[in-house]
């Protein structure tokens, strides 16, 4: 697998309806984005600037034809996480959004993390290595982003190796999404949607994967 680091500019036509937003933001750091059937759901730690009323940004947020629901919990180190959950068909990105969905019915794409600073933004994709030129292709497209970075993907951990690619997989996107959570961000028929399985697979996947891991740490 592969993971690119693309990088574009806040300043971009391509975000002119959310200048409001950027400008409110001083930093923002997002885990990672998913698609439930006809829904994208975002999570992400944000820094709001000096003087920025965060109560207004989530007012003008709900006001939006294709947001459906948007939540904003303040942390202790005074960031916020946000929470947004989007209809596609109404959203503005539409067309690009499912696109990216048929990239993921093909092959293993997860959007693994994103930073935004006041006049840039990076965004980590993590595919399988035959899907890198079209990945390349739709987000140059959809962001007009540039290729900051390319290179090989790895579990960091020598007791992944233990697991097969599809227990790995399982495993990975369940994290990033957000299942192993207290409370779960994501459940597990909405997992299965995300990875084209019957939640009983996934349930199955992730059994062995954890019961492998714990064999290597415990013995």
């Amino acid at each position: 697998m592969k993971r690119i680091k693309f990088r574009f500019l806040n300043s971009s036509d391509v975000f002119s309806d959310f200048k409001w937003f950027i400008e409110a933001i001083d930093w923002a750091y997002g885990d990672t984005h998913f698609m439930v059937g006809d829904e994208i759901i975002k999570l992400a730690e944000l820094k709001f600037k000096e003087k920025v009323n965060p109560q207004d940004i989530m007012n003008r947020m709900r006001n939006l034809p294709y947001v459906e629901d948007v939540k904003l919990i303040p942390l202790k180190n005074g960031h916020y996480y946000l929470y947004t959950r989007a209809k596609l068909p109404r959203h503005p990105n539409a067309e690009e959004a499912f696109d990216i969905l048929e990239l993921q019915k093909r092959g293993f794409l997860i959007f693994e993390k994103g930073t935004m600073t006041r006049e840039e933004s990076f965004l980590y994709v993590v595919c399988e290595e035959n899907l890198v030129p079209e990945v390349i292709s739709a987000i140059k497209r959809i962001y007009n982003a540039e290729v900051a970075s390319i290179e090989d993907y790895t579990p960091k951990e020598g007791i992944f190796s233990k697991l097969t690619e599809k227990q790995l997989k399982t495993l990975l996107v369940a994290y990033k999404s957000g299942y192993f959570d207290n409370p779960r961000r994501i459940t597990l028929r909405e997992l299965a949607q995300i990875l084209g399985l019957s939640p009983s697979t996934v349930k199955e996947h992730l059994r062995k994967a954890e019961r492998k891991i714990l064999e290597e740490l415990i013995g």
